[in-house]
């Protein structure tokens, strides 16, 4: 019997016992359905995940914060003045493996203009900063060396506070702002920055458009007793790559500290992470739910081909006293299950195509069906069906001619 030969009886069998084909079809709909909108949703995930690093510095770069200190410091670590100003120059100067350092300073200052007050955070970093994470300006521009080796009193308003303070944000532009009691003239306004993970999800930049940034050197000499750092931007140099950039950062800081006082983590680590959590979570039930119903299919279609075996057995007697070989009836009851198996993976790709839709279009989330996914989808559907079928395939061509015929 030829392998087409073989499709077209497994075809017929399906065909004739369609009450135990719609159980084994069933499991494996389901769970091809499942697998592939959770294949679809987690590759819209990723790519969010992945336009939002982009936004906070893209790939390579880091972000350098204080460590907690120890419940019982040793005295390197309480002589050590953790993060400062001094350490950003140190690994500007000294570093081969950075493209970028950004010192950041924060502070919860008090903001005024004219009647207008209220409290926020003001930054004080450098110009790089505006590299690194994409800010752009409505009007006006961002901070320039100039201003850092100055410590000139200019300052660049997020979009949200240029607008509570003056009405309408463009009108912020050369005006004069007060931040902690000293006069600031505001050089820049930033576009309105905004990204959610989903419609429902909160802003997860709008931190940037409440806030103010100031030279650091003007922060430091105007705010601030001494030049002590809340945290430390860098980006690695790609040909150095992050693994380098990271180690050559921890052994010039510690040399300088005497101590690991600080931790390093990619950029991005933050803000946004409750939503892509959320979303990750909701993939995995799905990829449960397709697992367990494949599980399940696979289960069912081992069971019915066992009891189908059981019922032919007279049947595969014959072929085997008419000349057909052991490897031959093996073949033909893998390729009955191949005609199952490619039937429930055509129909859970096109459900799953469908509940992908759906979803997508409910939760207001980016989710395709690219031809990764459905090749992915219809090969499980695949290995699922033979791997059940291998059992009852070799019962039947272990059978023997002379008690098979007697069978009955």
């Amino acid at each position: 019997m030829t392998l087409l030969e073989s499709l077209l009886t497994g075809l017929d069998e399906a065909r004739r016992h369609w009450g135990q084909t719609l159980l084994s079809l069933l499991g494996l709909i389901l769970g091809t359905a499942s697998i592939v909108t959770v294949l679809a949703l987690f590759g819209g995930q990723a790519t969010l995940t992945q336009d939002y690093l982009n936004e906070v510095g893209g790939v390579g770069t880091l972000v350098l914060e204080n460590r907690d200190r120890s419940v019982r410091p040793r005295a390197a670590e309480l002589a050590s003045e953790r993060l400062t100003y001094r350490d950003a120059r140190i690994l500007r100067d000294r570093a081969r493996t950075l493209d970028a350092v950004i010192p950041g300073w924060t502070r919860e200052l008090t903001y005024r203009a004219g009647s207008v007050g209220f409290d926020g955070e003001v930054v004080g970093t450098v110009p790089d900063y505006a590299r690194i994470n994409d800010i752009r300006t409505l009007g006006g521009r961002y901070l320039t060396d100039l201003d850092v080796e100055r410590a000139t009193r200019v300052a660049v308003l997020g979009w949200k506070f240029a607008d509570s303070l003056f009405g309408a944000a463009p009108k912020a532009l050369g005006a004069v702002v007060s931040l902690g009691g000293k006069a600031y003239t505001v050089v820049g306004v930033l576009e309105r920055e905004e990204f959610r993970f989903a419609p429902w999800a909160d802003n997860s930049l709008e931190y940037r458009n409440e806030r103010a940034y100031i030279p650091i050197t003007t922060a430091v000499a105007q705010h601030s007793a001494d030049d002590a750092l809340e945290f430390l931007t860098v980006r690695a140099d790609p040909a150095a790559g992050v693994t380098r950039a990271e180690s050559e950062i921890r052994s010039l800081l510690f040399a300088t500290h005497g101590v690991e006082d600080f931790d390093i983590r990619p950029s991005g680590g933050g803000e946004g992470e409750d939503s892509g959590q959320f979303l990750l979570l909701f993939n995995f039930i799905f990829l449960v739910v397709g697992v367990v119903s494949m599980f399940t299919g696979g289960v069912v279609i081992a069971n019915i081909l066992l009891a189908s075996v059981v019922e032919r057995v007279r049947e595969f007697g014959t072929r085997m006293a008419l000349g057909a070989t052991a490897t031959g009836i093996f073949a033909q009851v893998i390729a009955e299950v191949l005609v199952v198996t490619v039937i429930g993976g055509v129909s859970g790709l096109a459900l799953g195509t469908g509940l992908t839709g759906i979803v997508g279009y409910v939760m207001q989330i980016p989710a395709v069906v690219t031809p990764g996914v459905a090749t992915i989808a219809i090969g499980t559907s695949l290995a699922v069906g033979v791997v059940a079928g291998i059992y009852p395939a070799i019962r039947a061509a272990r059978l023997s001619p002379v008690e098979a015929l007697r069978y009955g």
